[in-house]
């Protein structure tokens, strides 16, 4: 559906910035493409310039199916450890576009969310300076949007009892299944009975056994008298 945008104050240009919000595990990291500290919602946004950048948003009259890319520049061997060590899959991400008055102040009435979705993978390049003997990183985030994420439906189910009863409670199908796990099935040969014990019974070939190879015991075609 269309959505008229207001008017900014001003006519000379239009200015705009990208306003992410990064859920990471409860943990929410605010973040702009702006050049100062911009609040919106009560939350401070820290500006980080061109020092990230937003892939192309797929804009379309229908919902479809959309994926982004955020790329992090100039990021430190310091800040690197806290993207390895947090858990970024998963994690949600809301992307807004703020337009700025002419004097660079944001209306909150001017600010629109663009995107939202699911971090589905990151990237990390390296990127070192001999004559400076420094080194940044590039993260590049791979978002997809919540109709991707729907599409990749979980299908079929496996032969095990939770999860049986997980789509169908109380159905009793797979229960014998970790009985049966891991026990060794010899298709086709021939079957030969219970093995013999060595005493006087019908042992396969023991002793006194009532096999064929046994020395005093009945076979088992042999009828008892």
């Amino acid at each position: 559906m269309a959505r008229t945008i207001a008017p900014v104050d001003g006519t000379n240009a239009i200015k705009h910035c990208i306003l992410i919000d990064l859920d990471l595990d409860g943990n929410v990291y605010y973040i702009s493409s702006a050049y100062d500290t911009i609040t919106y919602n009560s939350n401070d946004y820290t500006q980080l310039g061109s020092f990230l950048q937003l892939g192309q948003v797929q804009e379309d009259i229908k919902a479809t199916n959309g994926d982004i890319s955020i790329t992090l520049s100039g990021v430190t061997d310091t800040y690197l450890d806290e993207v390895l060590t947090a858990p970024v899959k998963g994690g949600e991400v809301t992307v807004y576009r703020a337009f700025f008055n002419d004097d660079y102040t944001v209306d909150s009435a001017n600010v629109f969310q663009r995107f939202k979705g699911i971090i589905t993978n990151f990237g990390i390049e390296e990127n070192v300076d001999v004559l400076e003997g420094d080194i940044t990183n590039i993260v590049q985030i791979a978002c997809s949007s919540i109709n991707t994420i729907l599409e990749n439906k979980i299908s079929g189910q496996r032969t095990a009892p939770a999860d049986r009863n997980k789509f169908f409670p109380g159905d009793g199908t797979f229960n014998r299944v970790p009985d049966l796990m891991g026990v060794n099935f010899d298709f086709g040969r021939e079957y030969n009975g219970r093995a013999g014990s060595g005493g006087g019974g019908y042992g396969g070939g023991g002793g006194g056994g009532g096999g064929r190879g046994g020395g005093g015991g009945r076979g088992r075609n042999q009828q008892l008298r």
